[in-house]
């Protein structure tokens, strides 16, 4: 489709799509409609079940999907999640995938047949430095064999496939000898571990790896450069995350049953105003005062990102755009969960269903630190926006341009205990 059509033009394509095909029922024949009419992921190539729409033109596609209750496939299946799947891992296939795997995967994720993912990228000596992953694949015939460890996996516990990066040549530098592959966790070889968080939940896994077998077809990109790969994955994972944030809010009535990480940047002011009213401090100059301040912060956020996205389509602009977005929104979070907290006092230490209103602030304070951690550390981010947004020199590496089988490096090695 034409990205010159005008946004009215779209729009009533769309309404005239909708009312020959919306009948009403949410079912699989449904959303196989949306998907092979490219409404589900209107950004994909043509080749990949989009339209290849711009942002604002996708979001016309929405609009019109939700003024008549119809659900867009994918992004009704679960909370945000299915969606983030879809605009992360989704995305890279549609641009980088072999046509086999686009065919297969791309659908099967939209329709809703790909039953959730794991993030396999971090491992226990490779957080931050995520470069210095030491998972291998060795080619074997048509199929690569993988051995290792990962952790901090997002992702359902029961997951049927995972993003995996690893390494496929060591006598490169560490950034030059990474693939990306798309891997069934349904075989042999696959342990799936829950990590219990400080919160109670396990939103995270630990992931070994032992002879797991991945086609040949299921590399995405070419050999040896996953690293390019993953900036494109990490890039829309921070996009989405930022818009997902924005726009889910935290309602009264849902405030107890949202128990993700992903807790709301703007809902306006409302949220702070119920949690002083709550206190019975909704009268405080100060409490005021705090509350507009957080306000502008969500709203200066919100403002922010959308100029850096729409100022330049280069990859370099949008990763930092995504990075400062995801800055401000961790540190947002940081302040809302301490202010809450603070106007609640002793209250906000109490844990548990029976005490509703501390254990919502409680919650909400230690997922901030998810938020600062997961997808790439604040101080990550602050690297990434010095020197892609503020062109400021990058700090020295001694290990830049070193093999990786030369460099110094702890040994990941299997926890065999428990």
């Amino acid at each position: 489709m034409d990205n010159d059509i005008a946004p009215d033009r779209l729009a009533e394509q769309v309404r005239d799509w909708l009312a020959e095909n919306w009948r009403g029922v949410d079912d699989r024949e449904w959303r196989e409609k949306v998907v092979l009419a490219g409404w589900a992921a209107p950004t994909f190539p043509e080749n990949a079940y989009g339209l290849g729409l711009s942002k604002s033109l996708a979001q016309v596609v929405g609009a019109e999907f939700t003024a008549v209750g119809a659900p867009r496939a994918c992004q009704d299946l679960g909370p945000g999640v299915v969606d983030g799947w879809v605009r992360m891992i989704g995305l890279v296939v549609a641009l980088h995938g072999l046509p086999a795997l686009r065919e297969q995967f791309v659908r099967d994720l939209l329709v809703g047949d790909a039953d959730g993912g794991l993030a396999l990228y971090s491992e226990p000596n490779a957080g931050s430095d995520l470069a210095g992953l030491q998972t291998r694949a060795v080619l074997d015939g048509d199929h690569w064999i993988v051995n290792g460890q990962k952790v901090w996996s997002s992702g359902p516990l029961d997951s049927t496939w995972g993003a995996l990066l690893a390494r496929t040549d060591e006598d490169v530098p560490k950034h030059q000898g990474i693939s990306f592959f798309i891997v069934d966790l349904q075989q042999p070889g696959v342990e799936v571990r829950p990590i219990k968080q400080i919160t109670g939940d396990s939103e995270f896994n630990e992931v070994f790896l032992t002879d797991v077998r991945v086609p040949v077809e299921n590399v995405v990109g070419e050999i040896n450069d996953g690293w390019a790969i993953l900036q494109v994955a990490l890039g829309a994972e921070r996009e989405w995350l930022g818009e997902y944030l924005e726009s889910i809010g935290r309602t009264e009535e849902t405030a107890g049953d949202h128990r993700s990480a992903l807790a709301p940047i703007a809902d306006g002011a409302a949220d702070l105003v119920r949690a002083a009213r709550r206190a019975g401090r909704a009268d405080d100059s100060a409490i005021r005062q705090t509350i507009v301040q957080l306000h502008t912060w969500r709203l200066v956020h919100e403002w922010t990102t959308e100029r850096l996205s729409s100022a330049s389509d280069s990859a370099q602009s949008q990763v930092a755009a995504a990075a400062l977005g995801k800055l401000a929104s961790s540190r947002i979070l940081h302040s809302v969960g301490r202010f809450k907290a603070q106007m609640l006092g002793p209250e906000a230490m109490l844990y548990g269903p029976e005490n509703r209103t501390g254990d919502d602030v409680n919650r909400e304070m230690m997922n901030a630190f998810t938020n600062s951690v997961g997808g790439g550390t604040d101080q990550i981010q602050r690297n990434i926006i010095s020197e892609r947004l503020l062109g400021m020199p990058r700090a020295h590496t001694p290990d830049r341009g070193v093999p990786f089988r030369d460099i110094r490096k702890g040994t990941t090695q299997r926890n065999i205990s428990g």
